[in-house]
């Protein structure tokens, strides 16, 4: 999918997003260009060319999991900095789709590609988890200019996003000094002789 414009801060993870990473992947795998294979929800035209063309959307999902935790490893590049984690299952939505039979004929790829060794790399690479694609699904439909071969694939997209935090100026955890709830800075002496 070209340069990103936006560069995410270092320990940000993931570093593009998900929907980009299955784009790049269809594009490798099914030999497409940045003209064919265009990401949901933007401006774009469908090709003139008429050729085969690859949309991919990226669906919301739930939050599977969250955590904040300050990193206490010495020897760690983070040590004693927040960091911010989520897992997000993403439901990706790839639509393959030509003015001919080739949309039809390549439905298929798209689950290929995205079991494939690049794929493989690409998790790795991207700290994600792609899932078994589901069937392609028939959302072919007669158009005005023509009959319109589509089909829809969906995929679970798991990602873990993360973003470290410099250390905090606040001290919230360190400033108790031994206060009390009726606001005494030491709390009472307790008597134990009877």
């Amino acid at each position: 999918m070209g340069n990103d414009a936006f560069v995410a801060p270092p320990g940000t993870l993931p570093t593009r997003e998900v929907s980009k990473v299955i784009a790049d992947i269809l594009m490798q795998e099914m030999s497409l260009d940045d003209a064919h294979c265009l990401l949901g929800d933007q401006e774009w035209d469908i090709p003139a060319d008429r050729r085969l063309f690859v949309v991919v959307f990226d669906d919301a999902g739930p939050v599977v999991g969250a955590c904040t935790i300050l990193d206490q490893d010495p020897t760690s590049a983070t040590y004693g900095q927040e960091m911010q984690q989520s897992t997000v299952m993403h439901s990706v939505r790839v639509e393959i789709m030509s003015f001919d039979n080739e949309a039809r004929l390549r439905k298929e790829e798209v689950g290929l590609a995205l079991q494939s060794f690049a794929a493989q790399n690409a998790m790795g690479q991207y700290h994600i988890g792609i899932g078994r694609p589901q069937v392609p699904v028939n959302a072919t439909a007669t158009e005005e200019t023509g009959r319109l071969f589509r089909y829809v694939t969906r995929v679970n997209v798991t990602a873990l996003h993360q973003k470290i935090m410099p250390p905090s100026t606040s001290g919230f955890y360190d400033k108790f000094n031994g206060a009390t709830v009726d606001g005494t800075a030491n709390p009472p002496q307790v008597n134990t002789e009877q």
